[in-house]
């Protein structure tokens, strides 16, 4: 399998934790030969201060639209990576919100705050906590009723900090067209649930989660895992 990728829709720049410009971005990606590039800076419940805003996220909108213009030779879309942050199933974004972007990412991370006070009982306290069946089912019912809700395209390092039950959301994610991820810096999938997202008829996208220009389009941790996983190059949709 060709360790080379066409477009990589999942990135951060100094807006939100990154470390590099948007226009540092689209120069290594460009470099790289990348045909598309999605900014996705964290959703305003992510980052601490000014950071993560909506409006920091309306400025990178922006933005790419001037260098839209610089840089014709790759297309550039402007994404966010929203943080599911309650057992209803609620992004840290509303829906009105949603449609200033071109891609939504959804994460799930252990610091976000939720909308209300006992979101940060019910759902944030219970990432830093051992999986239980129960945690897992609760966990699986709030990106079902996200996924349903909300216009997801991709569904970032899945398994990452608390485990799910992978057949139903993979099972919505194929009826939904929505992606799942094979993170750069990390995937979190048995064999036993690689099988079940391939039999489910999801798909996957490969994604940098670059927080540094030089991770841009280089998931060097999803080039070593695709060296014992089984994953038909055809279910991977960015791969050249």
């Amino acid at each position: 399998m060709d360790k080379k990728i066409k477009a990589d829709y999942h990135m951060h720049t100094y807006r939100s934790d990154g470390k590099q410009t948007l226009e540092d971005n689209i120069e290594r990606a460009i470099g790289l030969g990348l045909k598309t590039i999605a900014i996705t800076d964290h959703g305003p419940f992510h980052c601490k201060k000014s950071r993560c805003t909506f409006d920091y996220q309306l400025v990178n909108k922006y933005e790419i639209r001037r260098l839209q213009k610089k840089y014709p030779q790759i297309k550039i879309m402007s994404g966010i990576e929203a943080n599911l942050v309650s057992l209803r199933g609620d992004l840290d974004i509303t829906k009105e919100q949603e449609k200033a972007f071109d891609i939504i990412v959804m994460g799930q991370h252990r610091s976000p705050h939720g909308w209300k006070f006992w979101d940060n009982i019910t759902w944030r306290l219970r990432n830093f906590f051992p999986s239980t069946k129960g945690r897992r089912e609760k966990v699986t019912n709030a990106y079902l009723k996200a996924m349903e809700n909300h216009n997801i395209k991709i569904l970032a390092h899945l398994n990452r900090y608390i485990k799910v039950n992978v057949g139903p959301i993979a099972k919505m994610a194929a009826e939904k067209g929505i992606l799942i991820e094979l993170n750069g810096k990390g995937v979190n999938f048995t064999d036993k649930e690689i099988q079940t997202i391939l039999d489910a008829g999801a798909n996957f996208v490969i994604s940098s989660d670059a927080h540094r220009k030089e991770h841009v389009g280089n998931p060097i941790r999803v080039w070593k895992f695709l060296e014992t996983h089984n994953i038909p190059k055809e279910r991977i949709v960015n791969m050249e």
